[in-house]
């Protein structure tokens, strides 16, 4: 909610999208806390309170605690105005298991019912939710088989890296990093059997490693061929950092010392943006 609410709120039809603060809130009766309550930010305009579950495991009274919390919540804030009561599961199975929420006495004289907003993050396709919003490309990790190749995943994490770049790049208050903490996280929680390290392997990618990564390191230990390390190393650096300005990249032509273009190559992959790579030339 932190990186996109507004596209969250997109995602679960909210009424409204913009003028909301979020935050999480811990309810003082019975301690329970409220993943993610959205307040209107101007008090006299007629937005709704917006109450977000999100569940990624199974839990059949999920929607009898969702209603326990958006209930008490109210109280503690005797709060009667509009809300939005929306669960997001992150697997169909999660929402399958739940049981509805029911309750009556056998005269018919008293029931409470609940209905909510529901959405499963795996029923959408990632260009689905690219189409609501770019920036829910950090759920892009619920879309995919949990049984999907490592190597197509891989390149799946690449593709999300880019898209993430360009989706974030106008939010100058979020680095490029977060997001892809964000989706590496997911990534967990949705492949359980990969380790922190191929994770990690996924969205930090070495281009050496690939087949026009290995030429080029090749041309680059030609006598006198500086040019391969140095695309080797322009590829290398767009690729973990986006576009980079033309200033930086006539920088990066205008170095003649193969062993100083080895050497900011190697030292690339530990940047953690662009800024701090710049900060080496």
């Amino acid at each position: 909610m932190q990186l996109s609410g507004q596209a969250v709120l997109k995602l679960i039809g909210a009424s409204q999208t913009s003028g909301y603060k979020t935050k999480a809130v811990v309810l003082k009766e019975k301690s329970l806390y409220v993943d993610i309550i959205a307040y209107p930010k101007d008090s006299d305009k007629n937005y709704e309170r917006v109450f977000i579950e999100f569940q990624g495991y199974e839990e059949k009274m999920i929607r009898y605690i969702t209603s326990s919390k958006v209930t008490m919540s109210c109280a503690q804030d005797q709060y009667t105005g509009p809300v939005l009561i929306a669960i997001v599961y992150t697997d169909k199975k999660y929402k399958d298991k739940a049981f509805p929420l029911s309750i009556q006495s056998n005269s018919a004289n008293s029931f409470i019912k609940g209905e909510f907003k529901e959405i499963v993050i795996s029923d959408y396709s990632e260009s689905q939710l690219i189409e609501i919003d770019p920036r829910l490309i950090v759920l892009a990790p619920f879309t995919v088989d949990k049984k999907l190749e490592k190597k197509l995943l891989a390149k799946k994490c690449y593709e999300w890296k880019q898209i993430a770049i360009n989706a974030y790049k106008k939010d100058h208050h979020i680095s490029s990093n977060k997001v892809i903490d964000v989706m590496a996280f997911f990534l967990i929680n949705r492949f359980s059997q990969l380790t922190l390290k191929e994770i990690r392997a996924m969205f930090d990618f070495d281009l050496s490693e690939t087949k026009a990564g290995e030429e080029l390191i090749e041309i680059g230990r030609e006598e006198g061929r500086e040019e391969g390390m140095m695309e080797l190393l322009l590829m290398n650096v767009k690729f973990r950092f986006g576009n980079i300005s033309p200033d930086v990249e006539n920088t990066i032509k205008s170095i003649k010392n193969t062993d100083l273009i080895r050497e900011l190559f190697t030292k690339s992959f530990s940047c953690k943006n662009v800024e701090q790579f710049i900060k080496l030339l």
